[in-house]
């Protein structure tokens, strides 16, 4: 019967032991760090504000509250970083920094940090941040994978140049609705080789660009040669012929 009841004994002490080992192991804060910018496509002197997150926050303790790591960036695209929200130091020389926000025992918002854009900015640029842990006063600092934020300057080209509405080959100008080869102009409905009168009008070749037909002149015609002439001439001779008979017939009849 003690046998037993020893048996037991051991055997619920080693359940005991199991368990509380499992929930000291559960029990290890965990954390990781997200960054999520208002913009990535920026104009030259803006303000990006980039909201930091820490997610799968898992027993944080009274609260995880610092966050480290190393930043580097180009300083000739942004001019700094600061924050809005919580308390940003970095050593430039090493690129370290440090990040004191809320204290979170969940998921949440830990801090909001500010890029500035340099008025110089071209092209693009990025940010990134390695090293990255946390900390709950534990003495526990999981660490979060590396992040980098790219920005691009947006194309701030002026609309406009060739190839618009008014110019060479547009609406107006030249090969265009109103000038040489169109509806009103030289070779023309009215004008040179028109539609009113032989020929032209009486002006040179275009006498009413961009004037109404009311205002063409009907040219002078010139009396037509063809069959009514020859007959005319026929007559004429004919005449003469008989005239000129008619004398010589009066001088020579006694002849």
């Amino acid at each position: 019967m003690k046998t037993t009841l020893k048996a037991i004994f051991i055997i619920l002490m080693a359940v005991m032991l199991i368990t509380v080992f499992t929930t000291s192991a559960k029990a290890e804060y965990s954390a990781e760090v997200t960054m999520t910018p208002d913009k990535t496509e920026v104009n030259p002197g803006d303000t990006v504000t980039v909201v930091v997150n820490l997610v799968n926050v898992v027993d944080a303790g009274t609260g995880a509250s610092e966050m480290a790591g190393n930043v580097e960036y180009d300083t000739n695209f942004i001019e700094s970083i600061s924050s809005t929200q919580g308390t940003w130091m970095t050593n430039p020389e090493t690129g370290m920094f440090l990040l004191s926000g809320n204290i979170l025992t969940e998921d949440g918002q830990f801090a909001v940090l500010q890029f500035k854009i340099s008025e110089n900015a071209t092209g693009s640029s990025s940010v990134t941040f390695t090293e990255l842990i946390t900390a709950d006063g534990s003495g526990v600092e999981p660490s979060s994978p590396d992040i980098t934020l790219t920005f691009t300057v947006a194309n701030t080209e002026e609309p406009g140049g060739d190839d618009n509405t008014t110019g060479n080959d547009n609406t107006t100008g030249d090969d265009n609705t109103v000038g040489d080869d169109n509806t009103t102009g030289d070779d023309n409905t009215a004008g040179g080789n028109n539609t009113t009168g032989g020929g032209n009008t009486n002006t040179n070749r275009n006498s009413i660009r961009g004037n109404s037909t009311s205002n063409v002149t009907a040219p002078t015609r010139l009396p037509s040669a063809g069959i009514g002439t020859g007959i005319f001439i026929a007559a004429v001779v004919l005449v003469a012929v008989i005239i000129g008979s008619y004398v010589l017939y009066k001088r020579y009849q006694k002849i």
